[in-house]
């Protein structure tokens, strides 16, 4: 009788085991899941800076910010994305209320006369470049711009637009540009 006793005895010493392995996972698993949220929220801080706009460009509110997706002669077709949409939620004469964040909106075309001006963003080339890593970077950031060229402006280049808009139409008289990041790395700050 002490044998049939004792083999449930070890049935219930697994299942005991196995309830305590368990636990044990997933404490281990709490705990891992835990730190990596403390090192995300830490880093998200890290990464909350202010960038400071550099001088000389339009103090007027701009007409359009989005995405070249096409070049057509003197027209760029510019898709608004999610940074209208930020932007909305502040409110300014400079948002596209009908930015999101698909392919489904209608593209704005951008008008480039003899007189639009054209300067690029040149705040990222260092951190682009390796010159410059995450750990250089303070509360605030000076954007700098230098003289551009109409010749660098293509699909995925990111633009503010100055002008004059007509509907689905805006006639540039500045133009802000950011160069496309590079496809091997999508990141600005490492």
């Amino acid at each position: 009788m002490n044998e049939s006793n004792s083999h449930p005895t070890k049935k219930n010493g697994r299942y005991i085991l196995l309830v305590l392995l368990i636990i044990a996972i997933l404490a281990v698993a709490a705990f891992v899941g835990g730190n990596l949220l403390r090192k995300q929220g830490a880093v998200s801080e890290k990464e909350d800076f202010q960038i400071v706009a550099a001088e000389g460009l339009p103090q007027t509110p701009f007409e359009l910010i989005g995405r070249v997706i096409s070049k057509e002669g003197n027209s760029l077709f510019v898709q608004a994305k999610q940074m209208n949409e930020a932007l909305g939620m502040v409110g300014g004469k400079g948002v596209d209320k009908k930015g999101s964040n698909d392919n489904t909106v209608p593209a704005t075309e951008v008008v480039i006369t003899h007189e639009t001006e054209f300067y690029r963003d040149a705040t990222w080339d260092p951190y682009l470049s390796g010159e410059a890593s995450k750990s250089n970077l303070g509360n605030e950031i000076q954007q700098e711009i230098l003289p551009g060229s109409e010749d660098e402006l293509g699909p995925g280049s990111t633009v503010t637009i100055w002008g004059e808009r007509n509907g689905d139409r805006v006639v540039a008289e500045y133009i802000l540009y950011s160069l496309p990041f590079p496809d091997s790395d999508k990141k600005i700050i490492k």
